[in-house]
């Protein structure tokens, strides 16, 4: 089948188009991956093997020299917002990920409706979303939900499959501790406090030997933006990890990449989740990392103890990567995705 994606997270996208491609499905994305072969950022490298389709990705040009003279706050993409009417009668489904509230409810809706549209949440939604898109929901969109702990937003309008995200076991592997310090990668960790938990991060990980990475991170005598393999090699050189996570995200990209490739994981609580009344409610990453210790004095005694203890470092290491192959497994989501949309 041929399907269209919508996204405003090139690291999602890059994963996506692969899986959906790999499914053996025709995929075209509105973003930084309309040209596979030379994707709009490096954040994650090209996919030559993922077709490209020209036509549709100057339709899309077309779309956003037509509005140039249209400077609306809060339309990210002209090509999103107004899709193009060839790259509508291409498609068999459309997946939107992100910024449904513009994407899916406005204009495009009634041009759309006829189609199989698939709202896939990631984390981001709240109250409000849930409201603005219960009409759509009862009008036909078709809702996969990231994580359990979105049926308790307020106002939940509903869900028609589980899918988790997913990483690549054969991709993100090798830990092996040999760095003392603790870890953490998230984008712009202290200037989009409280939204990143940094207060978490000055909190919990105080006076112990840390290293925070990601755009940014140069406010915290980090080396900001690093290439993938270099991130990569970070995950597996850290004796263990502090995730924060995000609000009002479940969870993140970030800690199921450092679950899988097997650094020891040690959570915030639910209680740092409080930009929203009903963030503690969402916050999953705990429970995903699975270490009992709900408290600040017992994070610290954890990582702690990680940080002397090779032994218990590993021993962590190989329940969370167990854990991870289990929930966020790339053949265990391929089947998911699989089942759902059927057959190509």
């Amino acid at each position: 089948m041929n399907v269209c994606l919508l996204l405003a997270h090139s690291i999602e996208e890059s994963a996506q188009l692969q899986l959906l491609t790999e499914l053996g499905h025709s995929v075209f994305s509105i973003g930084a991956y309309s040209n596979p072969a030379k994707p709009g950022d490096d954040k994650r490298p090209p996919l030559p093997d993922v077709p490209y389709f020209p036509d549709l990705d100057a339709a899309c040009h077309r779309k956003r020299i037509e509005h140039t003279a249209d400077p609306i706050p809060g339309v990210i993409d002209w090509a999103k917002s107004d899709l193009p009417q060839e790259v509508i009668d291409w498609a068999d489904i459309i997946i939107c990920h992100h910024i449904e509230h513009t994407w899916l409810a406005g204009p495009n809706w009634p041009r759309i409706r006829d189609k199989r549209v698939i709202w896939r949440t990631v984390g981001q939604s709240v109250e409000n979303n849930e409201r603005i898109m219960a009409p759509l929901r009862a009008d036909g969109l078709q809702i996969v939900r990231y994580s359990p702990r979105e049926r308790n937003i307020p106002h939940f309008c509903g869900e028609d499959a589980l899918i988790r995200f997913w990483v690549d076991p054969a991709e993100w592997y090798g830990w092996t501790g040999d760095q003392r310090h603790i870890l953490n990668i998230t984008q712009h960790l202290k200037s989009r406090d409280p939204f990143t938990n940094w207060r978490a991060w000055e909190q919990i990980a105080r006076n112990m030997p840390r290293r925070a990475l990601g755009p940014g991170s140069e406010e915290l005598d980090g080396p900001g933006t690093l290439p993938l393999d270099e991130m990569k090699q970070e995950l597996r050189d850290a004796r263990c990890y502090l995730y924060c996570g995000t609000q009002p995200a479940s969870y993140t990209l970030g800690l199921i990449e450092a679950m899988m490739t097997g650094v020891p994981v040690v959570s915030i609580g639910p209680e740092w989740h409080d930009v929203f009344p009903y963030g503690s409610q969402l916050f999953e990453g705990y429970e995903l990392a699975g270490l009992d210790c709900p408290s600040v004095a017992l994070q610290r005694r954890m990582l702690d103890a990680l940080l002397k203890s090779p032994k218990l470092a590993a021993d962590i290491s190989r329940e969370q990567h167990k854990r991870a192959l289990d929930l966020f497994g790339k053949a265990k989501v391929a089947a998911q995705w699989a089942s759902f949309l059927g057959a190509p």
